[in-house]
């Protein structure tokens, strides 16, 4: 009998279920689909944007967010959006009572954007009277247009939280972008509207139809513009430009002439002020007049100790927050990533070309990116956006290599 309890009694404490604070954390837990609201928060005390592992290989292609992407997306977050926190999680359907526990034990205050295993992007905001970041109703508007937005339903992870940051960072955009979604109505509301619209069209369709006919018969004259107009339109503004930065650059040499600070800066300015010089003096293009702007940019980031010029990638006259974009080399599997501005990037996301530096220097006027480098310096360094050394290329070389 003896011998019997004894037994049962083992068995009982093999069996008893270990409390769950007893079981310890590793990062194996990380990489499962288990992940604790403590981790994400925890993470989120370091940096703004978690993306769970799982995230990085998936068997849609919609769903993946690569690591360079994520980076890219930390970045952002981190220099233009303070307040604004991101989490890719495997969370099933993106579970508000998730988020609610991840600002709980974060302790951070702002905005929260939370995705689960799927695209859809819900928020959660901390409480407090003064919440940074952007207000309550452009987050509300924001993620209504990322996750409603008809042209949107086979984008991919990316270019959602790409938007969606885009929009956090400008208010005016946000409301536009969902008043533009508003206004569109229901499918039932377009089909009742499109069939009263060609009702109500019916007699205009026929009369115009028989002053077609009548202008048939009538030759056609198209007058096209001519070259000698874009040309004299073009070279307008090139001397525009032109005497812009010739009223600009002294200003850039007393600053330069009396700066007080340290030697390094110093030198980095006067640098920078002798390439835009150099350039200016014998610039014949537009391209290099351009290449001017961003040689001044440079020239004031040293004299004030600010942060190095982030110039789109296009154009670096281009406004807006710039963020990374991925440009794709023609005939090749290779892709390369660029910044580059809100309009330049709702371009690629759309296949259209973006609005870009032209170089009329070698013949007709092409992408300055696509002159080749050994002529060009502007082409071999993007603006400098792909490769730091762009003032010293300058001196050594000229812009025309």
């Amino acid at each position: 009998m003896t011998r019997t309890l004894t037994s049962l009694f083992l068995s009982l404490l093999v069996l008893w279920p270990l409390p769950a604070a007893a079981v310890p954390y590793s990062d194996e837990y990380a990489t499962s689909r288990i992940l604790s609201p403590l981790v994400v928060a925890e993470h989120l005390a370091e940096e703004p944007v978690y993306v769970h592992p799982d995230r990085y290989v998936s068997t849609e292609s919609s769903l993946v967010l690569s690591e360079d992407r994520a980076r890219g997306l930390n970045d952002r977050v981190t220099e233009e959006l303070p307040g604004v926190y991101l989490a890719v999680t495997p969370w099933p359907d993106a579970p508000r009572s998730m988020g609610t526990a991840v600002v709980n034990r974060s302790g951070a205050e702002g905005t929260f954007l939370l995705v689960g295993d799927g695209l859809t992007v819900i928020s959660v905001r901390s409480e407090g009277d003064k919440v940074p970041g952007p207000s309550s109703d452009t987050v509300r508007m924001v993620l209504a247009v990322v996750n409603q937005r008809p042209d949107l339903a086979r984008a991919d992870l990316g270019d959602r939280l790409d938007l969606a940051l885009d929009l956090l960072g400008d208010e005016e955009a946000a409301f536009r972008e969902y008043e533009r979604m508003s206004s569109g109505g229901g499918p039932g509301d377009r089909a009742v509207s499109l069939a009263v619209v060609l009702l109500a069209a019916l007699p205009l369709v026929g009369l115009g139809l028989w002053a077609l006919r009548r202008r048939a018969l009538r030759p056609v004259r198209v007058v096209p513009l001519s070259e000698a107009v874009v040309d004299t339109v073009d070279s307008a503004a090139r001397e525009e430009l032109r005497r812009e930065l010739a009223r600009d650059l002294p200003s850039y040499g007393r600053r330069v002439a009396g700066f007080k600070g340290p030697r390094s800066r110093a030198a980095k300015a006067l640098a920078a002020y002798e390439a835009a010089a150099r350039v200016l003096d014998t610039a014949g293009d537009v391209s290099d007049l351009v290449g001017v702007r961003v040689l001044l940019d440079h020239c004031e980031a040293a004299l004030t100790a600010g942060p190095s010029p982030r110039h789109c990638f296009f154009d670096p006259r281009h406004q807006g927050v710039k963020a990374p974009a991925s440009l794709r080399v023609p005939a090749s599997p290779r892709a390369t990533t660029v910044p580059a501005c809100p309009d330049c990037r709702r371009d690629l996301r759309a296949h259209v070309p973006p609005r870009a530096v032209l170089d009329s220097s070698y013949g007709p006027p092409t992408p300055y990116y696509a002159v080749p480098t050994e002529q060009s310096v502007w082409a071999a360094t993007g603006y400098g956006t792909l490769a730091p050394d762009l003032v010293q290329r300058v001196l050594s070389g000229g812009p025309r290599g």
